[in-house]
């Protein structure tokens, strides 16, 4: 019987972090920004008007990815849980995880195209300059943001969450918070909500495949999958627009 210091918080307690975790991430982020801002480091605009140019969206990311990581010890302390982390995972597992990502972008591809209705994700940054910066842009989107967003988003608050559980109920609810609080974090704007289902519904096969493997590489894969085939899309629609 493991010491009663080494055992997790309970659930409640651990959602309570949870939530006071995203506080101050959001909090750091936002004085992060400010201060590289008023340094002239972080410039507010693209030059061709109100959308972000590559080199804001590149320290977006960055400064994203140091609000969440530096409290996150500080989360695994309190809380006496686990992470998940990248153990090595099973092939069939990566594979299901991209087949499922796919059907899903093609079953919401063909849903919205009947509806008549067309995401605008990302549309807040300056297409122009990220076709000018298209392989840094890939190289960020595919890579370094499946990555960290995984590990924040499955590994650590899932895992928070889903340490010592065995009853389905509490594992579905943790999946269900973590892939409501993912989907939430990526609302830019009225214009993005049409976007939301489908990043819900991934969240969910993200969440689900972690369970399954234990792993947070069948997520990233997938995640980067996703990503890649939104940044062409992405891509081909501006070049599309910018010809007319």
């Amino acid at each position: 019987m493991q010491p009663l210091l080494d055992q997790p918080r309970s659930i409640w307690q651990r959602y309570l972090a949870i939530l006071a975790y995203l506080v101050a991430a959001t909090l750091l982020i936002q004085l992060l920004g400010t201060a590289l801002y008023y340094l002239k480091i972080l410039p507010a605009t693209s030059a061709t008007g109100n959308t972000a140019s590559f080199r804001l969206l590149l320290f977006s990311v960055v400064i994203q990815m140091v609000g969440f990581l530096l409290p996150a010890p500080l989360l695994l302390k309190f809380t006496r849980a686990h992470n998940f982390t990248f153990l090595k995972a099973k092939p069939g597992d990566i594979f299901l995880c991209c087949a499922l990502i796919f059907s899903s972008l093609i079953f919401f591809s063909m849903l919205y195209e009947y509806l008549h209705i067309e995401p605008k994700q990302l549309a807040f940054i300056d297409g122009a300059d990220i076709l000018r910066h298209k392989n840094a842009f890939l190289a960020v989107t595919v890579l370094a943001v499946p990555g960290y967003e995984e590990w924040i988003f499955r590994g650590l608050m899932f895992g928070i969450l889903v340490t010592g559980e065995t009853r389905a109920r509490n594992i579905f609810a943790a999946g269900l918070f973590c892939a409501l609080v993912f989907t939430a974090s990526h609302i830019e704007g009225r214009h993005s909500l049409s976007a939301l289902p489908p990043i819900f519904v991934m969240a969910i096969i993200f969440q689900y495949m972690t369970w399954r493997s234990q792993s947070l590489w069948p997520a990233v894969c997938g995640h980067a999958l996703q990503n890649l085939l939104s940044s062409v899309a992405f891509f081909a629609k501006f070049a599309a627009d910018t010809a007319k």
